[in-house]
């Protein structure tokens, strides 16, 4: 995949936050020493520190008061708020972007998650086309973070929330401490969570008329409540001669604990059977609990003028499950033959057997390995070529023990995977003068790559690209990659894991009811094979800054595609009917869920949109809401090494790659200074499938998602989808909203009339927050909130959720809204204090 459009192709590659100083090195002087007001003083510009060594600029650039603006708590809130312009890919869901720290390769997103927004001086979004120069496949965008050279803080964050109809709370703690100097980083977060419990009564929920007799919603959760202890740590240091070392480390435990209805069971009464709910043992939990230790390395560093990086990462995670089952109920039958017993009463002491557990545990284990070096294969007359080649070498491991009703069962999986690859970009048309100017820019990109996994044999994955800029700020980009993929060894040994009573949608009846759904992992998995097309166009006018337009197109198929089960419809009963259980009656008692390979999956979609930002009422001084003298103005960039006049003999000098010192202000950019200016940014986005198909296996019809036919709960795919979403800030005041609304699908139920349409889905989140610090006296006159944030969330401001109908016009019990959204409109208050 190629790059984005050039933000600014009359600049410097070098134009990034920092680069030109924000007063002359020095000023000239006579041999006696006597100062010269009239002359100019040339400052000479340089590399900042951190930026990353390419010709390509980045498409996205924010300076420490743009991230001010966003009132972001970290740098994972602040990657949400970008979205929007940091996906990228292949039409195949959004992934994370390729995250680098001061131009340097991470060994995982761990390094930089828990970062303040205060430690950062600039964020830079770069195109897809960067990602090859640090041996990923140009599918990706990257992000690099210019860290401050000195920064140090200590912040604690609170927060609670609950839905508006109640039932549940949030909690959240977290304290973050952050020192960052010349040569060296340190970064320790700690984060605890308590969640509270929906049940289903809370939510008015439905019942059958055997629930409505025991108040079964009382006993049945739709949000588990849960707990949970998060400590991240990171360390770097950078040495003289040029090589860096990182070292992170991080654990996770999460605790949750559901109710799973009361025991049950069906009798047999005058040869009639009796489907009823006991209450002598309470109701049935499933307790989960989870502990995840994560440690990682990273070595970068220069051999001649090649770039290396190691990145070393291992993670081990444990879950263990236990859940509860319905008692033997044997004994109560006999009596009840024997008419020692009323069916119908409410207790039979030892009659009836206690509740079981089944218990699984599954733990696995992952060491990942790969080392990079890339640099400049040759020069052309056209440019220079550049590569990356990369080796590596994984380790997975899972081993799992299940026991069900007595039964132990062991799974032992075990997966080595060696790997290598290279990437290479050519530039055709670049610094060959007389070609660009009749041409454009032009580059081409390829990528080869082969994996031997232990138990899949050989995979090969290859790709290749092509980006051209006709002119100054519009690019059109074409790519197609192809690979082969294995299915995760979780899908292959997960443990097999069954839970009684789950309100299912029968298709087959048009009825809902209580079925057993068995899910763990599926050994008999294929490997799947993909091929993705994907064209771009992306344009941004030098006249009107601020603005770009992306337009996409995306073509995707694939073979032996390893997914979850689908939605029961019709359709999937009947090419896989020995995943579904019915007893004599036809009425549905269970579903086997476990992953299935479908036969091919293939869908074509467009995606286009705009995003425009600007900045407005900035003052002529430093501060926020304009970009630092160690930033040009995108309007008027300077080229690296060329003079930067000043005007002014008495500006002192600045070092290379800092910002200048805001004057007649306290404090910097952000929380702890006041803005001179503000900035606004709005984002719209529109998407059409033009295809989403589904071939489950040979012999049975395609599954055509945009016309009846669906294999999630959710119904089938929208023909339409639209995102929107923008943020203002001024004066230490911000807010932003981000909403997405999707039109109505249908499934067909076939034969049966069971029809079900879903509605449109608009959901709208909002976020406002105040930094104290820039309200007037405030801080002064209550000390205390010196340093604070207060912010203020709203998702889903108008509390839709999806309306699910069958052919009658009814909703069905497994679709109540309580199901499919039981949190609704979410109201959060957080209060940040820095120190």
């Amino acid at each position: 995949m190629m790059s984005s459009p050039k933000l600014l192709t009359t600049a410097s590659p070098f134009v990034l936050a920092g680069l030109l100083f924000a007063a002359p090195a020095g000023a000239q002087t006579s041999d006696a020493g006597g100062d010269y007001p009239d002359e100019e003083i040339v400052v000479t510009a340089e590399r900042p520190r951190g930026a990353v060594i390419t010709d390509v600029p980045p498409v996205v650039e924010l300076s420490e008061a743009d991230i001010a603006s966003y009132g972001a708590s970290s740098v994972q809130d602040l990657l949400e708020a970008l979205s929007s312009q940091t996906t990228s890919g292949r039409g195949r869901g959004s992934g994370r972007p390729v995250v680098l720290i001061n131009g340097q390769r991470t060994s995982g997103f761990r390094e930089i998650r828990d970062l303040p927004p205060e430690a950062i001086r600039t964020v830079q979004v770069f195109p897809e086309e960067l990602a090859l120069q640090y041996g990923y496949r140009p599918d990706q965008r990257v992000i690099n973070f210019i860290l401050k050279d000195n920064y140090t803080g200590v912040s604690v964050e609170g927060e609670y929330g609950m839905p508006t109809e109640g039932g549940q709370g949030k909690s959240e703690l977290e304290t973050n401490v952050t020192k960052i100097g010349k040569n060296s980083r340190v970064n320790i977060n700690l984060e605890w969570q308590h969640n509270t419990a929906i049940t289903e009564s809370e939510r008015g929920i439905i019942q059958t008329a055997a629930g409505d007799q025991v108040n079964l919603g009382d006993f049945r959760t739709l949000v588990a409540p849960s707990d949970n202890v998060e400590l991240n740590s990171n360390y770097s240091r950078q040495f003289a001669n040029g090589m860096s070392l990182s070292l992170n480390g991080g654990y996770v435990y999460d605790k949750s604990r559901g109710l799973q209805g009361l025991p049950n069971g069906t009798l047999q009464v005058a040869g009639d059977p009796l489907f009823r709910y006991f209450t002598e043992y309470g109701p049935l939990n499933r307790v989960q609990e989870s502990n995840t230790a994560q440690a990682g390395l990273t070595l970068n560093g220069m051999l001649s003028e090649w770039q290396w990086s190691l990145t070393s990462d291992y993670t081990r995670a444990q879950v263990d499950t236990d859940t509860e089952r319905s008692g033997d109920i044997g004994a109560l039958q006999a009596a009840i033959d024997a008419g020692t017993v009323d069916p119908f009463a409410a207790s039979f002491g030892s009659l009836l057997g206690a509740p079981g557990t089944d218990s699984a545990r599954a733990v696995n284990q992952t060491f990942n390995n790969l080392a990079t070096i890339s640099g400049s294969l040759l020069n052309l007359p056209s440019g220079t070529v550049t590569t990356t080649v990369r080796a590596g070498y994984n380790r997975e491991d899972l081993a799992s023990r299940e026991t069900r009703s007595g039964i132990v069962t062991t799974t032992d999986l075990g997966r080595d995977q060696l790997s290598t690859g290279i990437n290479i970009d050519i530039p055709l048309a670049d610094e060959n003068i007389d070609v660009v100017e009749a041409i454009g820019k032009l580059s081409v990109n390829g990528n080869l790559g082969y994996a031997e996994l232990s138990d899949f044999g050989g995979l090969v994955e290859f790709g290749f690209g092509l980006n051209w800029e006709p002119i100054d700020g519009l690019t059109f980009t074409a790519s197609a990659i192809g690979e082969e993929a294995a299915p995760g060894i979780t899908q292959l040994g997960n443990p097999v894991i069954i839970t009684p009573d789950v309100t299912t949608f029968d298709f087959a009846s048009g009825q809902s009811v209580l079925a057993a759904i068995t899910t763990g992992g599926n050994p008999a998995l294929l490997a799947e094979k993909r091929r993705d097309i994907k064209l771009a166009v992306n344009y941004r006018p030098e006249w009107l800054e601020g603005f770009s337009f992306l337009g996409e197109y995306f073509r995707n198929s694939s073979d032996n595609v390893a997914s979850s089960f689908p939605l029961l419809t019709p359709e999937i009963e009947a090419a896989f009917p020995d995943r579904v259980t019915r007893d004599a009656s036809g009425r549905l008692i269970a579903i086997d869920r476990r992953p299935v390979n479908y036969a091919n999956v293939s869908s074509e979609r467009i995606r286009y949109g705009i995003d425009f930002s600007k900045r407005f009422g900035e003052g002529r001084g430093d501060g926020p809401g304009r970009r630092d003298r160690g930033s040009q103005r995108p309007e008027d960039p300077a080229p690296a090494g060329e003079a930067q006049k000043s005007t002014n003999p008495d500006a002192a000098p600045s070092a290379p790659g800092e910002n200048a010192r805001p004057t007649g202000r306290r404090g910097g950019p952000g929380m702890g200074g006041r803005p001179s200016g503000g900035r606004w940014q709005v984002s719209a986005f529109h998407t059409i499938r033009l295809e989403d198909r589904v071939k489950i296996r040979d012999g049975v019809d395609e599954l055509d998602l945009l016309n009846g036919s669906a294999i999630g709960s959710s119904g089938g795919s929208p023909r339409h989808e639209f995102e929107i979403n923008g943020g203002w800030f001024n004066n230490g005041i911000g807010f932003r909203l981000d909403g997405k609304h999707q039109i109505g699908t249908r499934v067909d139920g076939g034969l049966t009339g069971s029809d079900l349409r879903f509605s449109d889905l608009t959901t709208l989140n909002l976020r406002l927050f105040v930094n104290l610090d820039d309200r007037g006296s405030l801080t002064e006159t209550v000390p205390f909130l010196k340093g604070s944030r207060i912010s203020l969330k709203v998702d889903n401001i108008f509390d839709d959720i999806q309306t699910v109908r069958d052919g009658g016009g009814l909703v069905p019990l497994s679709y109540q809204p309580g199901f499919l959204d039981p949190v609704g409109r979410y109201v959060e208050i957080s209060f940040r204090k820095r120190f």
